[in-house]
Protein backbone atom coordinates (compact mmCIF):
# COMPACT_ATOMS: atom_id res chain seq x y z
CA UNK A 1 0.00 0.00 0.00
CA UNK A 2 1.36 3.05 -0.89
CA UNK A 3 1.94 5.71 1.42
CA UNK A 4 0.73 9.61 1.08
CA UNK A 5 2.85 12.34 0.39
CA UNK A 6 1.61 14.23 3.34
CA UNK A 7 2.28 11.11 5.17
CA UNK A 8 5.72 10.44 3.84
CA UNK A 9 6.40 14.45 4.88
CA UNK A 10 5.24 14.04 8.39
CA UNK A 11 7.17 11.22 8.90
CA UNK A 12 10.79 12.91 7.60
CA UNK A 13 9.91 15.75 9.72
CA UNK A 14 10.08 13.54 12.28
CA UNK A 15 13.13 12.94 12.43
CA UNK A 16 14.17 16.33 12.92
CA UNK A 17 12.23 16.37 16.17
CA UNK A 18 14.11 12.90 17.17
CA UNK A 19 17.67 14.05 16.68
CA UNK A 20 16.41 18.06 18.04
CA UNK A 21 15.93 16.22 21.11
CA UNK A 22 19.31 14.60 21.35
CA UNK A 23 21.23 17.60 19.82
CA UNK A 24 19.41 19.75 23.17
CA UNK A 25 19.86 17.51 25.58
CA UNK A 26 23.18 15.85 24.62
CA UNK A 27 25.14 18.54 22.60
CA UNK A 28 24.09 21.81 23.85
CA UNK A 29 23.56 21.50 27.88
CA UNK A 30 24.44 18.14 29.25
CA UNK A 31 27.22 16.78 27.75
CA UNK A 32 29.59 19.90 28.15
CA UNK A 33 28.63 20.25 31.83
CA UNK A 34 28.63 16.61 32.52
CA UNK A 35 32.52 16.96 30.97
CA UNK A 36 33.14 19.84 33.61
CA UNK A 37 31.62 18.01 36.24
CA UNK A 38 34.04 15.49 35.91
CA UNK A 39 37.11 17.51 36.01
CA UNK A 40 37.42 18.84 32.14
CA UNK A 41 37.55 22.24 30.59
CA UNK A 42 35.65 24.18 27.63
CA UNK A 43 38.98 22.39 25.49
CA UNK A 44 37.78 19.13 26.48
CA UNK A 45 34.35 19.66 25.05
CA UNK A 46 35.72 21.35 21.81
CA UNK A 47 38.06 18.62 20.84
CA UNK A 48 35.56 15.37 21.20
CA UNK A 49 33.05 17.63 19.14
CA UNK A 50 35.87 18.36 16.55
CA UNK A 51 37.51 14.54 17.16
CA UNK A 52 33.98 13.43 15.91
CA UNK A 53 32.86 15.67 13.07
CA UNK A 54 36.59 15.36 11.71
CA UNK A 55 35.55 11.43 11.59
CA UNK A 56 32.36 12.27 10.34
CA UNK A 57 33.45 14.37 7.85
CA UNK A 58 35.88 11.99 6.39
CA UNK A 59 33.41 8.93 6.01
CA UNK A 60 30.18 10.21 5.40
CA UNK A 61 31.25 11.40 1.85
CA UNK A 62 32.05 7.00 1.25
CA UNK A 63 28.71 6.23 2.78
CA UNK A 64 26.58 8.82 1.01
CA UNK A 65 27.92 7.34 -2.34
CA UNK A 66 26.87 3.62 -0.90
CA UNK A 67 23.11 5.62 -0.31
CA UNK A 68 23.31 6.87 -3.56
CA UNK A 69 24.47 3.47 -5.73
CA UNK A 70 21.95 0.84 -3.29
CA UNK A 71 19.22 3.70 -2.86
CA UNK A 72 19.09 2.35 0.61
CA UNK A 73 19.08 5.84 2.84
CA UNK A 74 16.92 4.62 5.49
CA UNK A 75 19.17 1.39 6.12
CA UNK A 76 22.06 3.57 6.68
CA UNK A 77 20.11 5.95 8.66
CA UNK A 78 19.08 3.34 11.19
CA UNK A 79 22.24 1.84 11.95
CA UNK A 80 23.44 5.61 12.70
CA UNK A 81 20.72 6.06 14.32
CA UNK A 82 20.81 2.88 16.50
CA UNK A 83 24.40 3.24 17.49
CA UNK A 84 24.05 7.31 18.61
CA UNK A 85 21.69 5.94 20.91
CA UNK A 86 23.57 3.11 22.37
CA UNK A 87 26.51 5.10 22.90
CA UNK A 88 24.53 8.48 24.07
CA UNK A 89 23.04 5.61 27.06
CA UNK A 90 25.59 4.48 28.30
CA UNK A 91 28.01 8.03 28.53
CA UNK A 92 27.15 9.15 31.70
CA UNK A 93 28.27 5.48 33.30
CA UNK A 94 32.03 6.31 33.41
CA UNK A 95 35.57 8.51 34.14
CA UNK A 96 36.43 11.78 32.36
CA UNK A 97 38.47 9.67 29.28
CA UNK A 98 35.87 7.37 28.63
CA UNK A 99 32.87 9.79 28.77
CA UNK A 100 35.06 12.21 26.31
CA UNK A 101 35.35 8.56 24.00
CA UNK A 102 31.86 7.58 24.81
CA UNK A 103 30.66 11.38 23.56
CA UNK A 104 32.72 11.57 20.67
CA UNK A 105 31.13 8.39 19.09
CA UNK A 106 27.31 8.99 19.81
CA UNK A 107 28.68 12.35 18.56
CA UNK A 108 29.89 10.78 15.24
CA UNK A 109 27.06 8.61 14.68
CA UNK A 110 24.28 11.69 15.21
CA UNK A 111 26.33 13.75 12.64
CA UNK A 112 27.23 10.67 10.07
CA UNK A 113 22.99 10.01 10.24
CA UNK A 114 22.12 13.87 10.06
CA UNK A 115 23.55 14.24 6.10
CA UNK A 116 21.83 10.53 5.43
CA UNK A 117 18.51 12.61 6.65
CA UNK A 118 19.05 15.81 4.67
CA UNK A 119 19.72 13.61 1.43
CA UNK A 120 16.00 12.33 1.90
CA UNK A 121 14.22 15.44 1.28
CA UNK A 122 14.61 14.28 -2.51
CA UNK A 123 12.02 12.13 -2.26
CA UNK A 124 9.39 13.96 -0.31
CA UNK A 125 9.94 16.85 -2.07
CA UNK A 126 9.17 19.35 -5.34
CA UNK A 127 11.58 22.01 -6.60
CA UNK A 128 8.84 24.69 -5.70
CA UNK A 129 7.95 23.70 -2.43
CA UNK A 130 11.39 21.91 -0.75
CA UNK A 131 12.36 25.17 0.88
CA UNK A 132 8.70 24.89 2.98
CA UNK A 133 9.48 20.99 3.42
CA UNK A 134 12.87 21.70 4.89
CA UNK A 135 11.41 24.69 7.05
CA UNK A 136 8.76 22.15 8.28
CA UNK A 137 10.91 19.96 9.24
CA UNK A 138 13.34 22.55 11.18
CA UNK A 139 9.71 23.63 13.02
CA UNK A 140 9.27 20.08 13.91
CA UNK A 141 12.82 19.82 15.52
CA UNK A 142 12.89 22.41 17.20
CA UNK A 143 9.72 21.70 18.89
CA UNK A 144 11.54 18.31 20.18
CA UNK A 145 13.45 20.98 21.98
CA UNK A 146 10.54 22.31 23.27
CA UNK A 147 9.77 18.65 24.55
CA UNK A 148 13.50 18.23 25.44
CA UNK A 149 13.46 21.06 27.83
CA UNK A 150 10.36 20.31 29.86
CA UNK A 151 11.82 16.73 30.10
CA UNK A 152 15.33 18.04 31.60
CA UNK A 153 12.99 20.06 33.99
CA UNK A 154 11.37 17.35 35.21
CA UNK A 155 14.13 15.56 35.97
CA UNK A 156 15.97 18.15 37.15
CA UNK A 157 13.23 19.05 40.07
CA UNK A 158 13.62 15.33 41.14
CA UNK A 159 17.45 14.85 40.54
CA UNK A 160 19.08 18.16 41.08
CA UNK A 161 19.70 20.04 38.20
CA UNK A 162 23.59 19.66 37.62
CA UNK A 163 23.66 16.13 39.38
CA UNK A 164 25.89 13.39 38.14
CA UNK A 165 22.81 10.76 38.06
CA UNK A 166 20.48 13.19 36.81
CA UNK A 167 22.39 13.69 33.92
CA UNK A 168 23.03 9.87 33.70
CA UNK A 169 19.08 9.70 33.41
CA UNK A 170 18.94 12.63 30.95
CA UNK A 171 21.52 10.74 28.72
CA UNK A 172 19.11 7.49 28.76
CA UNK A 173 16.30 9.71 28.11
CA UNK A 174 17.77 11.12 25.33
CA UNK A 175 18.74 8.12 23.56
CA UNK A 176 15.12 6.33 24.24
CA UNK A 177 13.42 9.55 23.07
CA UNK A 178 15.63 9.60 19.61
CA UNK A 179 15.32 6.22 18.64
CA UNK A 180 11.47 6.00 19.48
CA UNK A 181 10.14 8.87 17.50
CA UNK A 182 13.11 8.58 14.40
CA UNK A 183 10.73 5.16 14.13
CA UNK A 184 8.03 7.62 12.78
CA UNK A 185 10.33 7.99 9.43
CA UNK A 186 11.59 4.35 9.23
CA UNK A 187 7.90 2.92 8.91
CA UNK A 188 6.63 6.26 7.21
CA UNK A 189 9.01 7.56 4.34
CA UNK A 190 9.40 5.03 1.66
CA UNK A 191 12.45 3.82 -0.34
CA UNK A 192 11.62 1.34 -3.31
CA UNK A 193 15.06 -0.32 -3.31
CA UNK A 194 16.06 -3.91 -1.87
CA UNK A 195 19.35 -3.78 -2.99
CA UNK A 196 21.55 -5.84 -0.62
CA UNK A 197 24.60 -3.80 0.69
CA UNK A 198 27.80 -5.62 -0.08
CA UNK A 199 31.24 -4.56 0.10
CA UNK A 200 31.54 -3.86 -3.49
CA UNK A 201 29.58 -1.23 -3.29
CA UNK A 202 31.75 0.80 -0.85
CA UNK A 203 34.64 0.30 -3.12
CA UNK A 204 32.32 1.63 -6.09
CA UNK A 205 31.40 4.70 -4.06
CA UNK A 206 34.70 5.82 -2.69
CA UNK A 207 35.66 5.85 -6.64
CA UNK A 208 32.99 8.11 -7.10
CA UNK A 209 34.03 10.47 -4.59
CA UNK A 210 37.13 10.38 -6.29
CA UNK A 211 35.51 10.98 -9.28
CA UNK A 212 33.74 13.95 -8.10
CA UNK A 213 36.73 15.86 -6.39
CA UNK A 214 39.06 15.54 -9.83
CA UNK A 215 36.47 16.98 -11.39
CA UNK A 216 35.67 19.85 -9.10
CA UNK A 217 36.07 22.33 -12.15
CA UNK A 218 32.46 21.16 -13.19
CA UNK A 219 30.73 21.92 -9.90
CA UNK A 220 32.34 25.64 -9.24
CA UNK A 221 29.72 27.09 -7.49
CA UNK A 222 28.71 23.86 -5.28
CA UNK A 223 31.99 23.53 -4.06
CA UNK A 224 32.11 27.76 -3.11
CA UNK A 225 28.92 27.18 -1.61
CA UNK A 226 30.59 24.00 0.35
CA UNK A 227 32.83 25.96 1.56
CA UNK A 228 30.97 28.68 2.63
CA UNK A 229 28.88 26.42 4.59
CA UNK A 230 32.23 25.43 6.18
CA UNK A 231 32.27 28.81 7.74
CA UNK A 232 28.96 29.67 8.63
CA UNK A 233 27.43 26.46 10.02
CA UNK A 234 31.15 26.16 12.24
CA UNK A 235 29.82 29.48 13.85
CA UNK A 236 26.62 27.91 14.29
CA UNK A 237 27.59 25.14 15.68
CA UNK A 238 29.80 26.58 17.97
CA UNK A 239 27.91 29.06 19.30
CA UNK A 240 25.46 26.44 20.13
CA UNK A 241 27.83 23.99 21.72
CA UNK A 242 28.92 26.94 24.17
CA UNK A 243 25.83 28.58 24.82
CA UNK A 244 24.78 26.95 28.22
CA UNK A 245 28.79 27.32 28.82
CA UNK A 246 28.78 31.03 28.02
CA UNK A 247 25.39 31.72 29.91
CA UNK A 248 27.21 30.08 33.15
CA UNK A 249 30.56 31.92 32.76
CA UNK A 250 29.21 35.47 31.92
CA UNK A 251 25.88 35.64 33.81
CA UNK A 252 26.29 33.18 36.41
CA UNK A 253 23.35 31.27 35.10
CA UNK A 254 22.58 27.44 36.63
CA UNK A 255 20.57 25.19 34.57
CA UNK A 256 17.08 25.92 36.65
CA UNK A 257 17.04 29.44 34.99
CA UNK A 258 18.60 28.38 31.84
CA UNK A 259 16.37 25.86 30.39
CA UNK A 260 13.16 28.40 30.11
CA UNK A 261 14.87 30.19 28.00
CA UNK A 262 16.61 27.87 26.05
CA UNK A 263 12.56 26.31 25.47
CA UNK A 264 12.14 29.90 24.44
CA UNK A 265 14.73 30.53 22.16
CA UNK A 266 13.49 27.23 20.56
CA UNK A 267 10.07 28.16 19.82
CA UNK A 268 11.39 31.01 18.14
CA UNK A 269 14.03 28.75 15.82
CA UNK A 270 9.83 26.92 15.15
CA UNK A 271 8.64 30.31 13.82
CA UNK A 272 12.00 31.15 12.08
CA UNK A 273 12.21 28.00 10.12
CA UNK A 274 8.60 28.07 8.81
CA UNK A 275 8.89 31.66 8.27
CA UNK A 276 12.31 31.78 6.03
CA UNK A 277 11.26 28.11 4.59
CA UNK A 278 8.59 30.34 2.81
CA UNK A 279 10.74 33.16 2.39
CA UNK A 280 13.51 31.61 0.58
CA UNK A 281 10.92 29.85 -2.34
CA UNK A 282 10.23 33.36 -3.04
CA UNK A 283 12.84 35.48 -2.85
CA UNK A 284 15.73 32.83 -3.71
CA UNK A 285 18.07 30.60 -1.82
CA UNK A 286 20.81 32.72 -2.30
CA UNK A 287 20.04 35.96 -1.38
CA UNK A 288 17.92 34.92 1.56
CA UNK A 289 20.85 33.13 3.74
CA UNK A 290 22.72 35.75 3.11
CA UNK A 291 20.55 38.31 4.66
CA UNK A 292 20.48 35.67 8.10
CA UNK A 293 24.04 35.89 8.06
CA UNK A 294 24.27 39.44 8.28
CA UNK A 295 21.88 39.17 10.97
CA UNK A 296 23.56 36.62 12.91
CA UNK A 297 26.77 39.10 13.05
CA UNK A 298 24.13 41.84 14.37
CA UNK A 299 22.84 39.59 16.87
CA UNK A 300 26.67 38.15 18.23
CA UNK A 301 27.91 41.63 18.19
CA UNK A 302 24.91 43.10 20.85
CA UNK A 303 25.60 40.54 23.12
CA UNK A 304 29.42 41.18 23.05
CA UNK A 305 28.88 44.57 23.50
CA UNK A 306 26.36 44.50 25.99
CA UNK A 307 26.36 41.19 27.89
CA UNK A 308 23.19 41.15 30.56
CA UNK A 309 20.23 38.51 31.18
CA UNK A 310 17.93 41.02 29.03
CA UNK A 311 20.29 40.76 26.06
CA UNK A 312 21.02 37.56 26.58
CA UNK A 313 17.39 36.79 26.11
CA UNK A 314 16.70 38.90 23.31
CA UNK A 315 20.01 37.94 21.29
CA UNK A 316 19.21 34.17 22.07
CA UNK A 317 15.45 34.63 20.75
CA UNK A 318 16.97 36.06 17.48
CA UNK A 319 19.52 33.66 17.11
CA UNK A 320 17.17 31.16 18.00
CA UNK A 321 15.01 32.43 14.97
CA UNK A 322 18.42 32.43 12.53
CA UNK A 323 19.06 29.07 13.80
CA UNK A 324 16.58 27.55 11.99
CA UNK A 325 16.64 29.81 8.94
CA UNK A 326 20.52 28.52 8.35
CA UNK A 327 19.27 24.58 8.52
CA UNK A 328 15.58 25.23 6.54
CA UNK A 329 18.35 27.51 3.60
CA UNK A 330 21.25 25.00 3.47
CA UNK A 331 19.64 22.03 2.45
CA UNK A 332 17.57 23.41 -0.52
CA UNK A 333 20.19 25.42 -2.26
CA UNK A 334 22.31 22.46 -1.83
CA UNK A 335 19.75 20.16 -3.96
CA UNK A 336 19.43 23.04 -6.42
CA UNK A 337 22.97 23.02 -7.08
CA UNK A 338 23.68 19.61 -6.87
CA UNK A 339 23.25 16.85 -9.56
CA UNK A 340 20.30 14.34 -8.66
CA UNK A 341 22.23 11.37 -9.32
CA UNK A 342 24.68 12.18 -6.78
CA UNK A 343 22.37 13.96 -3.95
CA UNK A 344 23.92 11.35 -0.85
CA UNK A 345 27.35 12.02 -1.51
CA UNK A 346 27.31 15.47 -1.85
CA UNK A 347 25.34 16.02 1.80
CA UNK A 348 28.24 13.81 2.70
CA UNK A 349 30.51 16.34 1.29
CA UNK A 350 28.35 18.98 2.62
CA UNK A 351 28.83 16.54 6.08
CA UNK A 352 32.42 16.78 5.50
CA UNK A 353 32.99 20.69 4.76
CA UNK A 354 31.11 21.00 7.93
CA UNK A 355 32.68 18.81 10.20
CA UNK A 356 36.03 19.38 9.03
CA UNK A 357 34.92 23.46 10.14
CA UNK A 358 33.54 21.74 13.53
CA UNK A 359 37.28 21.06 14.15
CA UNK A 360 38.36 24.86 13.85
CA UNK A 361 35.48 26.70 15.81
CA UNK A 362 34.90 24.54 18.97
CA UNK A 363 38.39 24.60 19.40
CA UNK A 364 39.32 27.80 18.63
CA UNK A 365 36.37 28.93 20.54
CA UNK A 366 37.40 26.62 23.78
CA UNK A 367 41.53 27.86 23.63
CA UNK A 368 40.52 31.46 23.66
CA UNK A 369 37.32 31.27 26.08
CA UNK A 370 39.98 29.73 28.77
CA UNK A 371 42.83 32.03 27.95
CA UNK A 372 40.83 35.51 27.48
CA UNK A 373 37.38 34.96 28.71
CA UNK A 374 34.23 34.07 26.85
CA UNK A 375 33.48 37.11 25.99
CA UNK A 376 35.83 37.51 23.60
CA UNK A 377 35.47 34.02 22.23
CA UNK A 378 32.52 35.82 20.64
CA UNK A 379 34.55 37.70 17.78
CA UNK A 380 35.38 34.01 17.02
CA UNK A 381 32.22 33.62 15.36
CA UNK A 382 31.36 36.74 13.76
CA UNK A 383 34.99 36.00 11.97
CA UNK A 384 33.72 32.80 11.15
CA UNK A 385 30.11 34.21 10.26
CA UNK A 386 31.78 37.12 8.00
CA UNK A 387 33.74 34.96 6.61
CA UNK A 388 30.75 32.62 5.86
CA UNK A 389 29.05 36.12 3.78
CA UNK A 390 32.09 36.72 1.86
CA UNK A 391 32.48 33.32 -0.02
CA UNK A 392 28.32 32.91 -0.41
CA UNK A 393 28.94 35.83 -2.56
CA UNK A 394 30.81 34.45 -5.23
CA UNK A 395 28.16 31.40 -5.13
CA UNK A 396 26.14 31.94 -8.58
CA UNK A 397 22.29 31.05 -7.50
CA UNK A 398 20.62 29.13 -10.36
CA UNK A 399 16.94 30.76 -9.36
Amino acid sequence: MKISIKKQIFGWSMYDFANTIFSALFITVYFPLFVVLKGGTAFHVGLVMSISMLLAGLLVPTLGGVADITRRKKLLLFMFTVLCCVFTFFTGFFGLLLVMVFGLLATFFFHASLDVYDALLVNISTKRNIGFVSGLGTAVGYLGTVLSVAIAYIIGLFYGFESISGIQIVFMAAALLFFGFSLFTFFFVEEASKIKIKKQHFVDAFKRVIFTIKNIKKFKSLWLFLFASFLYVDAANTATIFLFLFAKDQLGMGLIQFLPLYAIMAIAAVIGSLFFGKVTDKLGHKKTLAYVLILWIVVILILYFKTSYATFLLTGILGGALLGAIWTITRPMLVELAPKAKIAELFGYQGLTEKFSGVIGPVLFGFVAVNLGFKQSLLVVVALFLAGIIVLGFVKDKK
